[in-house]
């Protein structure tokens, strides 16, 4: 059985943890997909510094449990200011503190 869940980041203040979120959480594949916020006025601002996206797993709660693993580390790695993200499974749900 195929798991489908989604994320959300809070809004990013510091562009330096933005660009490294982007990097990490805007991926284009079957089990993580990531896109920026678009903005709602183009003239001052393309897009908003919140990235949400779909994540996907094999098993129950293996949406948070990649997270919690694989995503979370990589994230931390470039991060200089806390963060917050909200995954929601399709069995139950987690927000991480970075």
């Amino acid at each position: 059985m195929s798991e489908r869940g989604s994320f959300v980041t809070e809004y990013i203040y510091c562009p330096v943890c933005f660009k490294w979120a982007r990097k990490v959480l805007c991926e284009n594949h079957k089990y993580l997909k990531g896109v920026v916020i678009p903005s709602w006025d183009n003239g001052v601002f393309e897009e908003l510094p919140i990235i949400a996206g779909k994540v996907g797993g094999l098993y129950e709660s293996e949406e948070i449990v990649t997270f919690e693993i694989d995503i979370i580390p990589e994230l931390k790695k470039g991060l200089c200011h806390p963060m917050r993200i909200a995954v929601i499974a399709e069995t139950g749900q987690r927000i991480f503190y970075l």
